[in-house]
């Protein structure tokens, strides 16, 4: 994936390159921003097109990387809550499957012990009565 990645990235290096390359007329004219609101008339000096074209690529692309950076900062925060969700419920599964083994069930222990000779004798104590 990482080839793959550096191709498309060095594809479009030279691509880019032969743009300016064949374009170096029109890029080098100067531009010329304006902005008028409220009264207020603000411009910029005359900058050739090809440095605003060049600012606005590295102005998006650091754009571009502080979003994916709080993004993978929130993402991390999730994670880690989460991981911590887990560890402390296999705690509790270990817990419980201590003590679970350590003790036996409760109907085991509550379940009365009766002989087949006094389960015999019962009905016929109930016959006489």
């Amino acid at each position: 994936m990482r080839v793959i990645k550096v191709l498309f990235l060095l594809a479009f290096f030279f691509v880019c390159m032969l743009f300016f390359v064949q374009n170096t007329a029109i890029l080098e004219t100067p531009l010329l921003l304006k902005l008028g609101a409220f009264g207020y008339q603000v411009q910029t000096p005359g900058v050739p097109f090809y440095v605003v074209l060049l600012l606005s690529f590295v102005a998006g692309g650091l754009f571009c990387t502080l979003y994916f950076l709080a993004e993978k900062v929130r993402l991390a925060a999730g994670m880690r809550s989460l991981q911590n969700k887990v560890n402390a419920l296999e705690k509790q599964m270990a817990q419980q499957k201590k003590s679970t083994v350590a003790t036996p069930p409760s109907y085991v222990a509550a379940a009365p012990t009766v002989s087949p000779a006094a389960a015999m004798a019962e009905p016929a104590k109930k016959a006489e009565a």
